[in-house]
């Protein structure tokens, strides 16, 4: 591929990639949580280049169409017509045409929680005035040999951040490398000396 080939410079080298996707894990709270190793692009052995996901156990994300890919397969519960664009996995329902009318859509994704090791990462988003809004969270230390583990909180963790605007590989990044730290500097308190209590303090 002329772009899009995402893999580390070196053999033993591991970055960990957290992908929020707002249908297919923003619907259910989450990032989907991956990562690089040094693979090359192959078309044939790894079109992937060195992306890759972490394990699961279960949950995910299927594209919503019929064996003989000309209908969806399922619908949303009381197969009402999108919006939303995803159906949950616990809701879905076979899919009848009979309840839909012309100009309906149906929802083009199954979703569900990812289960284990790639669902490590909660996340919460909000859509308004054409802003989107994230907020995540992860456990310092999850185990994983796939995940950086913030076990030093002394330390500095450098990350960037890439944006897709409805692009699937082409998008922003960052030019240099952020730095997460969780280092606080505080002042001591300042002695406060023949103090009058006035008030409900007396």
């Amino acid at each position: 591929k002329p772009y899009g080939n995402k893999y580390a410079a070196n053999p033993g080298e591991l970055g960990d990639l957290w992908h929020w996707k707002s249908v297919r894990t923003g619907s259910v709270g989450q990032i989907d949580d991956q990562y690089l190793d040094s693979t090359r692009y192959d078309k044939d052995k790894s079109p992937e280049a060195g992306r890759k996901s972490d394990p699961k156990s279960a949950g995910g994300y299927v594209d919503n169409v019929s064996d003989d890919k000309k209908t969806p397969k399922f619908g949303a519960k009381g197969n009402k017509p999108a919006p939303p664009y995803w159906i949950l996995d616990q809701e879905k329902e076979p899919f009848d045409d009979s309840k839909y009318e012309d100009g309906n859509e149906v929802a083009g994704i199954i979703v569900a929680p990812f289960a284990g090791d790639r669902g490590d990462i909660s996340a919460k988003s909000s859509w308004s005035n054409g802003v989107w809004t994230l907020e995540f969270s992860r456990k310092l230390k999850t185990g994983s040999q796939y995940d950086v583990q913030f076990d030093d909180l002394n330390k500095q963790y450098a990350f960037g951040v890439a944006v897709f605007d409805n692009a699937q590989v082409r998008h922003a990044f960052s030019a240099a490398p952020y730095k997460l730290s969780s280092t606080i500097t505080r002042k001591p308190p300042t002695p406060i000396k023949n103090r009058k209590l006035v008030g409900w303090d007396q």
